[in-house]
C-alpha cells in the first residue's frame, strides 16, 4: 500500500481556499499533508481524520520562527510545514481562523504579491526589452531574440494573471470592508 502520494495544487495566488479544502478532503480520507512538492504537496497515509488548513506568507528571519509558530498554536494551529515564505498551519474545524478579518487578509495578499510583483516586473521588463531589440536588428541576434521574447512571454503571461488575481481579491476584500 502507497504511505505518500502527489496532488496538485490549484495554484495559491488563484485558488489558495480551494487548496485547502482540497487537503482537508484528503485529511478525511487519511492523506495528510507532510509537505510542499513541486507545483503541489506531498501527502502521506496516516489514519482518517478531520482537520482544516490554512496558509500564511511571511518572510521569517531563523530566530523570529520559534515565536511565530508559538503565536499560531496558542491560536490552536499547528504547523505543518513551510517553502520559502509559505507556511501552512492545520487545526481542528471549528478553530478560529487565522485570518477573521478583511483587513488581516488584505494584509496577507500583500504579502503574498510582494515576490510574484519582482517577478512579473522582471519578464516584462526583458520581453519589451528583447522586442526592441529583435524589431531593431537583423540576422542571428535578431533571431536569438526572438526565441528570448517567446520564452520570456509565456512567463510573463502566467505573472501577468497571478497580479490580476491577487488585486481582484483585495478589491473583494476592501467592498467587505
Amino acid at each position: 500500500m502507497k504511505k505518500s502520494k502527489y496532488i496538485l495544487s490549484n495554484g495559491l495566488a488563484f485558488a489558495e481556499e480551494k487548496d485547502m479544502q482540497m487537503l482537508q478532503l484528503k485529511g478525511t480520507e487519511g492523506w495528510h499533508l507532510k509537505d510542499f512538492a513541486l507545483g503541489g504537496y506531498r501527502l502521506e497515509k496516516r489514519e482518517c481524520e478531520e482537520v482544516q488548513y490554512s496558509i500564511d506568507y511571511r518572510k521569517l528571519l531563523e530566530d523570529d520562527k520559534h515565536e511565530y509558530f508559538e503565536v499560531f498554536a496558542s491560536s490552536g494551529w499547528s504547523h505543518v510545514c513551510s517553502k520559502g515564505d509559505m507556511h501552512i498551519f492545520k487545526a481542528m474545524p471549528g478553530t478560529i481562523p487565522i485570518y477573521s478579518d478583511a483587513n488581516s487578509t488584505i494584509d496577507k495578499l500583500s504579502r503574498l504579491a510582494r515576490p510574484i510583483y519582482c517577478v512579473t516586473f522582471f519578464f516584462l521588463v526583458t520581453t519589451i526589452i528583447l522586442w526592441a531589440l529583435m524589431t531593431i536588428t537583423d540576422g542571428p541576434i535578431q533571431q536569438i531574440s526572438k526565441w528570448i521574447v517567446i520564452f520570456s512571454f509565456v512567463f510573463l503571461i502566467p505573472s501577468l494573471m497571478m497580479v490580476c488575481s491577487i488585486y481582484y481579491k483585495k478589491w473583494k476584500q476592501r467592498i467587505e470592508v
